[in-house]
Order: C-alpha cells, then structure tokens, then sequence
C-alpha cells in the first residue's frame, strides 16, 4: 500500500539503517540488503560498482552466488521503496548501482546541512541547530549492519557537531552542564584536543582549575605514551592561561576555544617505520633521486602487486628523508582495495589533512572544489611530503596533490595508474618480488635464524617457495618464529604441496594474509578479466599467450590480447615480452581456487579439451612445414604458421607449454586418442623430448607406445 505522504520520508542512517515513512519504518528485510542500501546512501545519487558491494558485504571470501544474492537484494529494494511510494530509484549503472534520490531525504545530508546553517548564526540559534542536528543520531551509526559497513567520516560529522555546540554553549554561559557530557565523550576520543580545551575551560569557569590543570596533564601523559606526540601549540598556550590564573578566561567569547591557526601545527603522520625490512636499495635510492623541486611538486608512484611491499617501502623512505620536509608528513590510506572498507573519498582526506594542518572543524569549506584549493593554498610555501597510501585509480588521487614545487607526494597502488602518470608527469616505479638474497635476509631477520644457520639451504628452498614475495615470506617466517618446533624443514615440506601452499600462508588477520590480498585483487576485476583469470588456473604451462588463452576462453585472440595486457596492468600478470605474460606462482594457484570454486567440472573439462585441441593443431601444422615435403595444413583453430622458420619459433616458444599440456594430462586419461596424439608429436620433435625430466617422459613413453 503506497504511503498517505511520501514528502515525509526519509532514509536514516545514522542509527540502525531505515526507511521511514511517516512514523512507519519500512521492512527491509536483513543485514545484507540493508548493507547495500547503506552502501548506496552513502554515495548517493553516485555509481558504486557491484564489485565493491559483494567485497564489503562477505569482506575477502565472497560465495560464488555472491552477485546473484546482491542483485536480488537490490530487486527487493526497489520493490519496498516503489511500495513506500517513495520519491528514490535504484539505477543499474555500469559498473554496478546509483540511487537517484533527493539527498535532503536523507538524515546524513541534513546534520551536514544543519552544521553548515549554524556556523553564521547567533550563539543561542546556533546552539539550537546543533542540537537538532545531533538528535538525529539514534545510536551508532550503521548500528545494525554488524560491522559489514563502516563509515569513519559518519563519527567525524557528529564530533564536529558537539564540538560546535559545545563553543555556543561557552559563549551561552553553560559550562556547568556540559561538563559531565565532555568528559564521558573525552573518555571515548582522548585524543580531540579541541574537546579537552572545552573541558579545560568549562572547569575553570566553574571554579575548578585544579581539575582542569589535570585534564591537561592526563592528556599531554597519554599523547607522549602512545603517539609519542606533544599538545598543539593552542592547547598548551591554554594551558598556560590556565596555569597563571588568567582572568580573561572567565569571560563567554565569541571565537572559538581553539582558535584555528592555518598553516601553525606540523603534522607527522606517518606510521611506525616497518621491522624486518630487507633490500630494495635500489628503490630507495630512485625515489631519493626524485626528491630535487621543479616548478610542480614532484610525485611518485610505486605500483605493484599485492603483497610485494609498496606501503613498507613507501613509509620506510618516507621516514628517511621526513627531515628534509621541515613544515610536515601527511599520510592516508586510501583503501583502494581495502576487503573490508569502501574507498576513502578525496573529500574525507582533505578534511582529514586540514584539521592536521590546523583548520578548524567549522572552517573546514563544504564543497569537494573548495577544500582542495584551501589544501593547496595553505601548502603554497611549505615543504610537505605527502604519503597516499593503497590508491583505487587517479580519479581518488587528483584532488590530494599540492601545487608546490617543494612539496613532494608519494603514491602507492594495485595498478599502473597510467591516467595519473598522463596527467601529472609522475614518475612510475613497478615493483617486483624482493632478490633471492633480500629475501633470505628477510626470513632471517624476521625468524630470527642466523645466517650461518645449516638450514640454509632449506631458507633458499623456502624463500623460492613464497615466491620471493615479501608478504608470504613474512608470514612465513613469523610461523617459524611463533613455533620454535618447526623447522625451516618442515615448513618447507608443507608448502612443496602446491594444494596446501596458500593455506600454509593464511592468517586469521586479513591484512596479513596472502590468500585474502589476491582476492582483493581479484574480486576489484571486471567480470572480463576475472574470467581470463579463472581460465588462467587451468592452464598448466608458465608462458602464457593470447593464443591459447583464446583457446581455453573459447574466444578471440585480440580481445584476450587486450585483457591480458589489462591484467597486466593490475599486475596480476607480467607481459615480460610482446605476447608473452608470467604468472606469479602464488597467483597462478590462486586463480586455480578460483577456477576450481567458480567454474563448474563441465565447463573446466571442455577448456582444457579446446587447450588441448589449440596445442595438437600447433604441433600438426609446425610438423608439416617442418618435413620437406610437408603435406596440407590442417584446417580450424590453432596458432598461425605459414613457414617453417615460424614453426621452430612456434616449437621453441611454446614447448615447454607443449610438455605441460602433456603431462597435465598423462594422469587418467591414457584414452584420450587427442592426447596420445599430442604426445606422438612432441615425441617426434626429437630434440625436445630432452627436456622432459624422468617422470615426464616416462609417461610420454607410456603414451606413445
């Protein structure tokens, strides 16, 4: 039944997430599709690409119905707020969904809206508006979605706005009432020094500079213990006012406890240089090298895979060269391709770095356009390395960079972002596994295994194992240094298996865990890509082309040219060479989950089938231009040769490939008439067959005769 007075709906997030119509709250069914309307809301009137929805709502381990469950969810959500009779659609929009609502019907926009209206009025309206804007909130926000949404910048609004009201109820006189309320808030964000300067004052007022004094210490004791951080300089000069027994104090002011001095504090941001670091002093010395001003500020861009070390060598140089930036370090991370968060609007890291800068909450400007151009006009003539930290693309980036050429930022992410490189001029750094010494050191440094150790041998074998990947060597050697019981031995044994080695390498904790750090990777795709990869796991060769990538696909070969070099650049291949990728071990066995969970047994069997079919069309065709009086080509699909001289190339190129195929399977399906075919061929490539090893080639044998 359609609601009597649709004018009155609103969507509320700041509480459990709601419909509401009238006094009537809609049903909206459970946790998942209230998450995806939250999802929306939060971004209203925007795009928010599918892919980000399933990776929020199932964090890294998404069901393989888990798109499907989404799309019914949005179904159903349509259908109640068509019901409701309410002025909102939810659009499909490439990549994903945009609910095309009034975003006054929604109590988020409204608090912000009520901040703003308030900043020009006079102290008892302007206490009155904020009091309206902090009824809103009817608990937590996002309270009943378990923690499967999260929304920082919903705790930032409503800090904003009892710290507003509580500036107009100190110009109002009211400093008995609010002391209780500040100091149970004070409990649950020790850290807002604008909210200890409140209390501080309102206690002096009320006769108690004892307390207000110890307010003080307690707070500047916890800074130094646990930020290593000392109070603003506002703060301690309140301190001092405090402390001399300034009567002035006494005094309702209309300028605010904290009076915001733009450009005065130094940030330092950046977080706690990483332990167990090895290598990668050619990296550091080429972002050293990128250090010298032009007429811009200088970025940079360390882009590489999951897992490979961006953020720790990002932070490690940042803290190596923090003193060449006198007026401050900003650091943010993004969230990019965070499993458990959406990523962080520019709008929220302006915010964030304004009020490290020493821009007052109500200072800060509404309007996206509005606080990068005060961003940029306070680092005018300031030297500031900026660290962003996990970037989604350039789009997220653009508004973060300063104008001044003595300013330097320091970018890292999942994928090439050539747009930022284009538009910028940033210079570009993909990084690579760590060398197979680093990486000894590495497990050495972080184990705690000697490096005259007899096991090492074994940390060579293991290292190879973990693919010289930083991330996996690191867990790695953090269950050695966890189980004085095990041995580099042993863990190497568990990790040989290729069926347990990702298993071997996960941890409870997902941001240490290489399993969960490809799945981001993984579920950030397109639907194209991500089916290259899944096909990618039944392919058992090392050099991948698009030519049997289009087999196993089933489909065209420039397409699956262009979506390897797409993959390319998320890194989850390598193009080493024209038509030529590498797959990262640990990544190949990941994509062979995913083709093992997502694809059914029918359709793996029939790609492997056409792979197959692909590798016996080669070989026919390169073995009749190869006899010198070769008879006629065989006709369908199969790589393209028309000379002999291609089809050595083709042979030398793809015989390992070849052999692979073969030996894939030699296991099971001796009857398979393509097979012994294929395996006659490569038999009469003589000069080949040395390659097999034992195993293999007695199979070969086996299938031949």
């Amino acid at each position: 039944m359609a609601a009597e007075h649709p004018s009155v709906a609103r969507f509320c997030l700041l509480g459990p997430v709601q419909l509401v119509v009238g006094e009537r709250a809609v049903p909206l069914g459970g946790a998942g599709m209230r998450g995806v309307l939250a999802m929306l809301l939060l971004e209203p009137n925007q795009v928010v690409p599918l892919d980000r929805i399933v990776d929020v709502l199932w964090a890294h381990e998404p069901p393989p119905s888990a798109r499907t469950m989404v799309q019914g969810y949005v179904s159903r959500l349509r259908q109640r707020i068509a019901e409701a009779d309410v002025n909102a659609l939810i659009v499909t929009t490439p990549p994903g969904y945009r609910l095309v609502v009034d975003e006054s019907l929604i109590d988020v926009t409204v608090a912000r809206s009520l901040l703003g209206k308030a900043r020009e009025q006079p102290p008892a309206r302007r206490a009155e508006l904020l009091r309206e804007a902090n009824a809103l909130w009817r608990g937590p926000a996002l309270a009943d979605l378990g923690g499967r949404v999260t929304a920082p910048e919903l705790t930032e609004l409503r800090l904003a706005i009892l710290e507003a009201l509580y500036d107009a109820q100190l110009e109002l006189g009211r400093h008995h009432e609010m002391i209780g309320e500040l100091t149970q808030l004070i409990d649950a964000q020790p850290f807002r020094e604008r909210l200890v300067a409140q209390l501080m004052l309102a206690l002096y007022r009320a006769n108690r500079r004892a307390t207000a004094l110890d307010v003080y210490q307690k707070f500047a004791h916890r800074a130094a213990e646990e930020l290593g951080m000392d109070p603003g300089p506002q703060l301690r000069e309140l301190h001092a006012r405090v402390l001399r027994d300034d009567s002035s104090l006494l005094e309702p002011s209309p300028e605010p406890v904290l009076t915001p001095k733009v450009g005065v504090l130094v940030p330092a941001q950046l977080p706690r240089a990483p332990s167990g670091f090895a290598g990668r002093d050619e990296e550091l010395d080429w972002l050293t090298g990128l250090l010298p001003p032009g007429e811009t500020a200088a970025i940079g861009l360390l882009a590489g895979p999951a897992g490979v070390g961006k953020t720790a060598l990002a932070v490690l140089w940042a803290h190596r060269v923090a003193a060449a930036f006198p007026d401050g370090q900003l650091f943010a991370s993004l969230r990019g391709f965070d499993p458990q968060h959406t990523p962080v609007r520019a709008a929220d890291v302006l915010t964030q770095f304004l009020l490290a800068l020493g821009v007052g909450v109500d200072d800060v400007p509404f309007e996206l356009d509005d606080r990068a151009a005060l961003y940029r006009s306070i680092l005018a003539d300031r030297r500031v390395l900026v660290v962003l930290d996990d970037a989604r693309d350039a789009e997220q980036v653009h508004p973060l960079l300063p104008a001044a050429s003595s300013s330097f930022v320091l970018v890292t992410s999942r994928i090439r972002m050539d747009g930022l490189v284009a538009r910028t001029g940033a210079k570009m750094l993909s990084l690579g596994t760590l060398a197979a010494d680093a990486a000894e050191r590495l497990i050495e440094l972080m184990a705690g295994t000697p490096a005259h150790s007899r096991d090492r041998e074994q940390r060579r074998k293991l290292a190879r194992l973990c693919g010289h990947l930083p991330l996996a060597l690191r867990i790695a050697a953090a269950r050695l240094a966890a189980n004085p019981q095990w041995t580099v031995t042993d863990l190497v044994e568990e990790l040989t298996d290729e069926r347990s080695r990702l298993g071997a390498l996960d941890t409870e904790d997902v941001d240490t865990s290489v399993r969960a750090a490809l799945d981001v990777t993984y579920r950030s795709l397109r639907s194209e890509p991500a089916e290259i990869v899944r096909h990618l796991g039944l392919f058992p060769g090392t050099r991948i082309g698009p030519g049997p990538v289009a087999a196993l696909r089933d489909g065209d070969v420039d397409e699956c040219r262009r979506v390897l070099r797409a993959l390319a650049a998320s890194f989850v291949v390598t193009e080493t060479s024209r038509d030529v990728f590498l797959m990262h071990d640990l990544v190949r066995l990941h994509a062979s989950e995913r083709a093992e969970a997502e694809m059914s047994e029918v359709d793996r069997a029939a790609a492997v089938r056409r792979l197959r079919r692909y590798y016996l069309a080669g070989a026919r065709t390169a073995r009749e231009l190869l006899r010198p009086d070769g008879g006629p080509l065989p006709e369908g699909p199969g790589p393209v040769m028309t000379t002999a001289e291609e089809a050595v190339d083709w042979i030398d190129k793809e015989w390992a490939n070849l052999l692979a195929v073969v030996e894939a399977g030699a296991d099971g399906t001796d009857g398979d008439d393509e097979l012994v075919a294929l395996a006659r061929l490569a038999a009469e490539f003589s000069e080949g067959t040395r390659a097999l090893g034992p195993a293999a080639l007695s199979r070969l044998v086996r299938l031949v005769v």
